[in-house]
């Protein structure tokens, strides 16, 4: 155990109760989390993310990008980062080859379509996921 870690938890144990009691009823309480919201799958997930996947092969962002939750959206910028990420797996993995398993699993409510692959410069497949 670390010295800090030491004085860190010594502090927990000997300070006063009131440093750990809930804050006073007069301060604003947190803004409510927005419910989570789940996607029921539709039936055509593995040829949506086989068209995605098309499209990044393919060059055609424009796509990739209208069809791009604005999350996405707002965390990438712009649709030529599809390019970026298309030009990085070219380059450390190269050309697919051989798709060795798709499949739609269902994340956070979410459902993604995983497709693995196998590579010409990689000795071990590479997974999308829409």
């Amino acid at each position: 155990m670390s010295i800090r870690t030491a004085a860190l938890s010594a502090l927990a144990l000997t300070a006063p109760a009131f440093l750990w009691a809930q804050t006073p009823a007069a301060s604003p309480t947190p803004p409510a989390k927005p419910a989570r919201i789940v996607h029921p799958r539709v039936g055509n997930e593995t040829e949506l993310g086989r068209k995605y996947t098309t499209w990044f092969f393919t060059a055609q962002y424009d796509s990739l990008w209208a069809h791009s939750s604005e999350d996405t959206r707002t965390e990438m910028g712009e649709a030529s980062k599809w390019g970026e990420y298309a030009e990085q797996l070219a380059a450390r993995a190269g050309e697919e080859v051989e798709v060795v398993s798709e499949m739609v699993m269902m994340r956070n409510g979410i459902p993604q379509y995983w497709r693995t692959s196998k590579y010409s410069m990689m000795a071990e497949p590479v997974m999308l996921r829409w």
